[in-house]
């Protein structure tokens, strides 16, 4: 536990020293999956700094307690998240993994033909150049929106990205949020 409370405060330290800089993404390792003891809630996501637009309906999403989308603030503008809420960390990795996979990454299953969990399914699609997933799916230029996700605690972040690396930082931007909070 206390191993763990250390390293999420050096990832947070990390992660906030490169925010502070504005020198461009660290070249620290940022995990995927961070093992936290807390059962975080949309309200402590929103106090951290996310702005929720949409609650989605977790009827047929495996184990899933609640699920939001919206955005957080950064440096280089708003970034989309989707949060996707477990009852525990050991549900969060056990169901939310595979799910998460498969609806991030260069090779998402966006296609509301063949997702698992068809629920938010157009907001997991943008332009290649931005835009909405609507225009996105007419114009056939479309791409997933969430290249890669994290794991904190009871919670599934997907985080908006170009490349896995950039959705990452954007998930540990909202995480050393609520680790302050």
């Amino acid at each position: 536990m206390i191993t763990n409370s250390l390293r999420l405060i050096s990832v947070t330290v990390l992660v906030c020293t490169f925010l502070a800089c504005g020198t461009g993404e660290p070249d620290l390792p940022l995990e995927r999956v961070v093992d936290d003891a807390r059962i975080f809630t949309v309200q402590e996501l929103r106090t951290a700094g996310m702005k929720t637009s949409k609650q989605y309906d977790v009827s047929d999403l495996p184990e899933g307690v609640d699920a939001w989308y919206g955005f957080i603030k950064t440096d280089r503008g708003p970034m989309d998240i989707e949060v996707r809420f477990y009852a525990n960390h050991a549900d969060a990795v056990s169901f939310g993994t595979a799910l998460a996979e498969e609806v991030s990454g260069v090779d998402a299953d966006v296609d509301e033909e063949t997702t698992t969990w068809l629920v938010g399914v157009k907001d997991r699609v943008r332009m290649k150049s931005g835009g909405t997933a609507d225009l996105a799916a007419w114009s056939g230029q479309r791409r997933p929106n969430y290249a890669d996700f994290v794991i904190f605690g009871n919670i599934v972040l997907l985080c908006q990205g170009d490349e896995p690396r950039q959705s990452v930082v954007v998930c540990h931007e909202l995480i050393a949020s609520l680790s302050g909070s």
